[in-house]
C-alpha cells in the first residue's frame, strides 16, 4: 500500500452481524471488514469475539476503538477494508 497524501482516518463505523464492520473513511473510501479474517480474536482481542462487546465499537480521533482500550490503527484498517497489502518497513542491518 502506497500512501499518496494524508492518511485516511475513520469517519464512521457501524457494527453489523457476524463480526462485520461497515467503515467509512475521510477520503471517501468505504467498505465492509470481517475482522476475524485478519485478526485472531484471542488474547488481547478476545472480547471482540463476543457480539455484545463487538457492537460497542466507536471512532475516536479517526481510529476504531472499543472499551478496555482496544483500538486498531486506521492505516491497517484501511488496507484490510480495501483488501490492499500492507507494506512493512524494512530495517537495514547496521
Amino acid at each position: 500500500m502506497t500512501q499518496l497524501g494524508p492518511i485516511p482516518q475513520i469517519l464512521r463505523v457501524l457494527a453489523r452481524p457476524e463480526g462485520v464492520l461497515e467503515i467509512y473513511f475521510t477520503n471517501g473510501d468505504s467498505g465492509n471488514l470481517q475482522l476475524s479474517k485478519y485478526l485472531s480474536l484471542t488474547g488481547y482481542f478476545a472480547p471482540l469475539a463476543q457480539q455484545d462487546f463487538f457492537q460497542q465499537v466507536f471512532v475516536d480521533h479517526g481510529t476504531l476503538c472499543w472499551p478496555n482500550n482496544i483500538d486498531l490503527d486506521p492505516v491497517v484498517v484501511h488496507a484490510w477494508t480495501l483488501g490492499e497489502p500492507i507494506e512493512l518497513a524494512e530495517i537495514e542491518p547496521a
